[in-house]
């Protein structure tokens, strides 16, 4: 298998296998890795393996990535694994369980949509502190609900480790200045390894070598009724004439990102016209990022790009979300205008709506910041002005 991914040979035959969720879904030599290996060796079958992952972002991210990139049609499997940052996005208040459940189920739905034969895994992640130990996880508790109401297998790697070995061990797979990652290469060997067991004994592998299609079921009504199945994204900036002024247009590429991104400053503005729900802005975060102001159908937000992920000693490119019109901005009935522009001025952070993983910019002088846009999620239609 590995050879084969070398030389670029393409295996038709090969599993298709996609992963999407936070940090520890995209990280390097992280437990997609080897459960990419442990997957193909167990079933004796090529695999291959595509990210469509994000650290410090929701599970909505989960659903733009199915819009944007519709997964399902090119997936056997896709292991959706959200919980760690969910959890932690409920607890200071960026995300809610209602938002959560949406998200989830419109993910559901929109891969039932595309592709009923696609197989979606649940994996429910814990943290390393005392506080989750000691009480009662809603959020988990959530994420097993939905995966039962629609039948898809459900890994509680916490849950299913503690059961077989105890909480000590599970403790042990966390380095001890992070509660949120397993440790790297032991604790995602173990992790990846007890997911294909429990899958294993689920009998999905049985199922998947038989080569037996269980297409999601079409008759569940949806648990939210307005969840958010009818999610859209947009990115097609340079179509039309979405820009005060001409935007600079760029590339940012890593090893898992090619993001085309339209970069303004001071004096500048993105505007059009939105009949729906603005939900979240994806960005390019630098240094360099400032406060901006969002506005649509007479309701604002003022908050920083600025993002916490940003190294300040080693500087480095981060994408990241603007969740926070999701949570603020109620639909609009009729085509109402949408201006993203900047603050004139520096303000306290006591000012400001501060959203999921950001933070005061560290550049004060409003002259040098700028904002990288990748697109927009929203539900409903747009136009430009």
């Amino acid at each position: 298998m590995f050879i084969k991914k070398i030389l670029g040979i393409d295996n038709k035959s090969a599993i298709k296998i996609s992963i999407v969720g936070g940090s520890n879904s995209v990280m390097r030599r992280g437990y997609g890795k080897y459960l990419d290996s442990y997957l193909g060796e167990a079933l004796s079958q090529d695999t291959s393996l595509k990210y469509y992952s994000l650290g410090g972002v929701p599970s909505l991210y989960g659903v733009m990535q199915q819009e944007r990139h519709d997964l399902a049609a090119q997936s056997d499997i896709i292991f959706f694994e959200y919980c760690v940052n969910d959890r932690h996005a409920i607890e200071i208040d960026q995300y809610s369980l209602e938002l959560t459940g949406k998200s989830l189920e419109g993910f559901i739905r929109k891969v039932r949509s595309s592709n009923p034969n696609c197989l979606i895994v649940i994996l429910i992640f814990g943290i390393n502190l005392e506080n989750y130990y000691n009480n009662h996880c809603y959020l988990s508790e959530l994420y097993e609900s939905i995966a039962e109401q629609y039948k898809l297998p459900m890994v509680n790697v916490t849950k299913l480790l503690g059961k077989d070995k105890g909480l000590d061990f599970v403790k042990s797979l966390y380095n001890e200045k992070d509660h949120a990652h397993y440790t790297r290469p032991e604790g995602v060997q173990i992790v990846s390894q007890a997911i294909v067991d429990e899958l294993e004994s689920q009998g999905i592998l049985k199922l998947i070598e038989s080569k037996q299609k269980t297409p999601l079921p079409i008759d569940i009504a949806p648990i939210y009724t307005d969840n958010f199945e009818n999610l859209k994204y947009f990115d097609r900036f340079n179509k039309g004439d979405f820009f005060t002024k001409p935007p600079k247009i760029s590339v940012y590429q890593n090893t898992v990102f090619k993001e085309r991104n339209f970069t303004i400053y001071q004096g500048n503005s993105l505007n059009f016209l939105l009949k729906g729900k603005l939900m979240a802005i994806f960005i390019k975060s630098d240094l360099s990022d400032g406060l901006i102001k969002i506005e649509f159908n007479n309701q604002k937000i003022v908050t920083s790009s600025y993002s916490s992920w940003v190294n300040k000693i080693k500087p480095q490119n981060v994408i990241n979300l603007i969740t926070l019109p999701l949570r603020r901005f109620n639909p609009s009935e009729d085509f109402a205008p949408v201006s993203i522009s900047f603050c004139q001025e520096y303000l306290e952070e006591d000012s400001l709506d501060i959203g999921f993983n950001k933070t005061v910019p560290g550049k004060k002088d409003p002259a040098k910041w700028k904002l990288s846009i990748i697109g927009i999620a929203y539900t409903g239609e747009i136009k430009f002005q």
